[in-house]
């Protein structure tokens, strides 16, 4: 085992291919961002094999993410509207109250989001990523809520951690 494990955003942020599962030892700490984007591709590498026997009741959704993960997220969701027939729309979201260091998910403000959505045509559906609102009580940082952002937008919203989240929302 090793004694320092780089996180997914050190291999993001110096372009660096993310390493294997294996590169982590067995070690379960996706929430601290060790192998989170290798998981996501995980997952989506199975999940995709479910498509064509899939029915979409959307087929147009705005899709948005950190700045950090963005690439990823619009490289996975070109794959997904490609084989679905769907449009989906991947969108960085700029975390302005914190600064334009903080690029990952997990410390996006749900005004933030309003706020950069709002400028932008939507789809029928916009998917927020998740971890935007795993705080103790299920709100964004800023206290915004999904409900918040769905009233603001004039759009349903869901959240996602995996293309498969991404598939339930779109079916």
């Amino acid at each position: 085992m090793r004694f320092v494990y780089p996180t997914d955003e050190w291999y993001l942020v110096t372009g660096r291919p993310i390493p294997p599962r294996a590169h982590y030892d067995g070690l379960r700490l996706e929430e601290n961002g060790l192998g989170m984007v290798r998981g996501f591709w995980q997952d989506w590498r199975k999940i995709k094999r479910t498509i064509p026997n899939l029915r979409f009741r959307i087929s147009t959704a705005t899709l948005a993410t950190g700045e950090l993960f963005a690439p990823i997220l619009q490289e996975a969701a070109g794959e997904l509207a490609r084989l679905a027939g769907v449009q989906l729309d991947s969108v960085p979201l700029r975390n302005e109250r914190l600064g334009d260091t903080i690029t990952v998910a997990g410390l996006l403000m749900g005004a933030d989001a309003i706020a950069q959505l709002r400028a932008r045509l939507l789809g029928e559906i916009v998917v927020l990523p998740r971890i935007m609102f795993d705080h103790p009580t299920g709100v964004a940082l800023d206290d915004v809520s999904t409900s918040d952002i769905a009233r603001a937008l004039g759009r349903p919203v869901a959240l996602a951690a995996t293309m498969g989240d991404v598939l339930c929302a779109l079916t």
